[in-house]
């Protein structure tokens, strides 16, 4: 209970005593990073419309407020019981985001398609921007990760990933060898069957069951041999 009134979320509204503040901050930074990014290459996207009305607006700023409270909630490594407290608002995104993800898709598809037709090149200028803001703000960081994590899981894949691709050229290349144009021509119908999926997941009520299932093991492993998530513990 303590740990519960600590994140303060009343579940169901994870905005619920959000400093209104902060949370015009976050979005305002948002807005600037896609004004900066797609800024010249589409000119007609205007992020307001696109992700702060209609079936996207709550999705959003509910994703907002709890990226607000879990960045002063998760100070260091968390321990399971904070995990197992936490689950039930990571639910109540979940849950939300089965009402709307489908209508927010569709309503951002319908603006992107709007940045294609005004562009003809849009695809390809946006890949291009992306790979030389990746390189400016995140490369060094991503290597330097990768370098001193050597020898773990994680750092061995990220180290083999950057090895295979170390530019937009390494992506497209290793898409065109192994997808074959057929695969390449169905993808509209991929993303249809991709939402069809998530649809059935929903409808199972697999997001409170699956939340079910990691609140039942985080507690499980908070009563173990540790308490913090780096380390797996109980039995």
């Amino acid at each position: 209970f303590v740990l519960v009134a600590l994140l303060g979320v009343a579940y169901g509204n994870l905005c619920s005593g959000v400093n209104k503040d902060s949370l015009k901050g976050v979005l305002g930074t948002a807005k600037a990073g896609v004004s900066y990014f797609l800024g010249d290459l589409c000119p007609s996207f205007d992020f307001d419309s696109a992700l702060l009305s209609g079936e996207c607006r709550k999705l959003v700023r509910q994703g907002a407020c709890y990226g607000i409270r879990a960045s002063t909630y998760y100070t260091g490594v968390p321990t399971y019981a904070q995990l197992a407290a936490d689950v039930p608002n990571i639910a109540a995104l979940g849950n939300l985001a089965c009402k709307k993800a489908p209508g927010c898709f569709e309503q951002l598809k319908a603006a992107f398609q709007g940045c294609v037709e005004g562009n003809a090149f849009f695809v390809q200028a946006a890949i291009a921007r992306a790979e030389f803001l990746y390189n400016v703000d995140l490369a060094s960081t991503v290597d330097q990760f990768a370098a001193q994590n050597s020898g773990s899981l994680v750092g061995d894949l990220l180290g083999m990933a950057l090895d295979q691709f170390s530019s937009a050229q390494d992506v497209e290349d290793f898409l065109n060898m192994y997808i074959s144009e057929g695969i390449s021509a169905d993808a509209a119908a991929a993303a249809e069957e991709a939402l069809a999926i998530a649809r059935e997941w929903c409808a199972s009520g697999c997001t409170d069951k699956t939340a079910k299932f990691l609140a039942g093991i985080c507690s499980h492993m908070q009563g173990g041999s540790c308490s913090l998530a780096n380390e797996f513990c109980g039995e």
